[in-house]
């Protein structure tokens, strides 16, 4: 005996759920996509405390900036940071320090986002540079946020410190802008 075929509402209401059920696989794909992709970009992968992967030392290279010019002061420090590295908002206070505790260096901030942007960002963590430079990090041989570079008055980096600064790194810091 053949068996009757399904009933035309049974296989209906078969095909209703075996499309829900892919759609919601499918949302669900993506979802979780989607989570994986901002994880990745938001958080470093290594334990230490640089936002992006070590770069090699700059120190010897030569660097130009539009709107600086180095030869006014013995030397200059460049912070280089990103509204959106974790570890340059975890190191804001350091850097309001830094701009505005007297020292005989001028201080000039770098950042890759839009200057509008940039501001806002300086504005919130109360960071008052006497120059702000947008511009891709790139183009003062900057890899990781945050950087921290003395420049010559020849616009030669002459020191860097990168990541986020210990304590005793912070104290070298000092001491190196103070000696100027």
């Amino acid at each position: 005996m053949i068996a009757p075929p399904p009933s035309s509402r049974f296989d209906s209401f078969r095909r209703i759920v075996e499309i829900s059920a892919n759609l919601a696989l499918i949302f669900t794909a993506v979802v979780a996509l989607t989570v994986f992709l901002r994880h990745r970009t938001d958080t470093s992968t290594s334990s230490s405390r640089i936002a992006h992967a070590a770069p090699a030392s700059p120190v010897g290279t030569k660097i130009d900036l539009p709107g600086v010019d180095w030869s006014q002061h013995k030397a200059t420090l460049v912070i280089a940071i990103s509204s959106t590295c974790h570890y340059c908002v975890s190191s804001a206070t350091f850097y309001s320090q830094l701009t505005k505790v007297s020292h005989p260096l001028p201080v000039v901030v770098v950042i890759p986002q839009r200057k509008q942007t940039a501001s806002a960002f300086l504005t919130q963590h109360q960071i008052t540079p006497q120059n702000l430079v947008s511009t891709d990090l790139v183009d003062i041989h900057v890899d990781a946020t945050p950087t921290l570079l003395l420049v010559s008055s020849s616009g030669v980096i002459t020191k860097t410190w990168v990541g986020e600064l210990t304590d005793s790194q912070q104290g070298q810091v000092l001491t190196a802008i103070n000696s100027m």
